[in-house]
């Protein structure tokens, strides 16, 4: 009407303009101070209230600058209660993906929670990194006996000034207690962070990925609490172990073929036939999974006295993942023939073998129960 013919305006009544100036605006009151209490928190309702109010009071710029602020002091309230941990573990229930043999297993269950992680999320300012000191210090209060606290900033969008002196005062009670701090995954922005603050020193461990935090601070506490007098274990000794038997073992390492292996070799494709299993006496080999978009990613390790292989010999199915020395590697082969003549002619050491199988099937379906109720709490 303006464009076209604003003299037009003349001849609408008055009492019409302004009832139409009054039914915008109280729509737009009733939008914001009735129906939007329906939809928003009772903390940022009174907030609308209150920024109402002094626009009335105090005018339309006053209300709005007062209003940012106000926004400001509600988001850093808000904020501050979101937890700054996405999930806490410890060594004994969460690990890397090392597979250890038996004994160092069993001094990771015992003694695995002198290794406790947190993984952290988020934005982190005064609010929620204030809140991580006190739960920190109340974990310390719990486990005085803690030698390693791991940090884990994958999914930590930034950091400010003072969250930082929260992590110092960390720092300092970690002291206190003999822990040393483990910062894992950190972003160049958060990296310079730190550096700014002189926090990365000789007593904190910095480390690319968690997988390779954990496994050092695994070796840490396993080296603490192996006996002085551990030796390593000969093949006969480790079977004796695993298969209940001293015969056992001895007719086991009649059947098995010895491989030294060195560095980066294949041992076994994905995709070729599971005509054998293999024992690791020494070494460690990576277990990588070629994707079909030409990748390639190491899913897991196997240590010393470990096995790979059982289930592709028991059920004849093709290899789902590639076997790759990641040193030179002592290992022992029992190949499908081998064990088909076991079953026909020895049949206590097959089943013997078979215990174990589902021995260490068991142990790694408690772990990854154990993986995946850390990840859901």
């Amino acid at each position: 009407m303006l464009a076209v013919d604003p003299s037009f305006i003349a001849y609408i009544p008055k009492f019409v303009l302004a009832g139409l100036l009054l039914y915008l605006g109280a729509s737009l009151m009733y939008e914001w101070l009735v129906d939007a209490a329906r939809r928003i928190s009772l903390l940022e309702y009174a907030s609308l209230l209150a920024i109402a109010l002094l626009i009335v009071q105090f005018g339309f710029i006053a209300g709005v600058l007062i209003g940012v602020t106000i926004g400001c002091a509600t988001f850093a309230v808000s904020a501050s209660r979101v937890n700054a941990i996405k999930f806490r573990f410890d060594g004994s229930e969460y690990r890397s993906t090392l597979d250890r043999g038996p004994e160092e297993l069993a001094i990771l269950a015992a003694h695995g929670r002198e290794i406790q992680g947190m993984s952290l999320q988020s934005y982190l300012f005064f609010g929620s990194a204030n809140r991580l000191y006190q739960q920190v210090k109340a974990l310390f209060a719990n486990q005085p006996d803690c030698r390693f606290l791991v940090f884990d900033f994958r999914l930590v969008t930034g950091i400010d000034s003072s969250a930082m002196h929260s992590f110092t005062q960390i720092k300092q009670v970690a002291e206190e207690v003999g822990a040393r701090l483990v910062l894992v995954n950190l972003s160049h922005e958060l990296r310079n962070a730190f550096d700014a603050r002189g926090f990365i020193a000789d007593d904190v461990v910095v480390a690319s990925d968690l997988d390779r935090a954990l496994e050092a601070c695994e070796q840490a506490v396993i080296a603490a609490h192996m006996g002085k007098g551990a030796e390593a274990q000969t093949l006969r000794d480790w079977f004796t172990r695993a298969l209940g038997s001293a015969d056992h073992a001895d007719q086991l390492a009649a059947v098995c073929e010895r491989l030294d292996v060195d560095k980066d070799v294949i041992i076994a494709a994905q995709g070729e036939p599971a005509n054998s299993m293999h024992f690791i006496l020494e070494g460690r080999v990576g277990i990588i999974v070629n994707m079909d978009d030409g990748r390639s990613i190491r899913v897991r390790s196997l240590g010393p006295h470990t096995t790979i292989g059982e289930m592709g010999l028991i059920t004849s199915q093709l290899r789902s993942a590639t076997i790759q020395a990641e040193v030179p590697s002592v290992l022992y082969a029992l190949s499908a023939n081998a064990y088909e003549r076991i079953k026909r002619e020895n049949e206590p050491l097959a089943q013997a073998l078979l215990t174990y199988v589902i021995s260490i099937m068991a142990e790694r379906l408690s772990f990854s129960s154990r993986v995946i109720g850390v990840l859901r709490r």
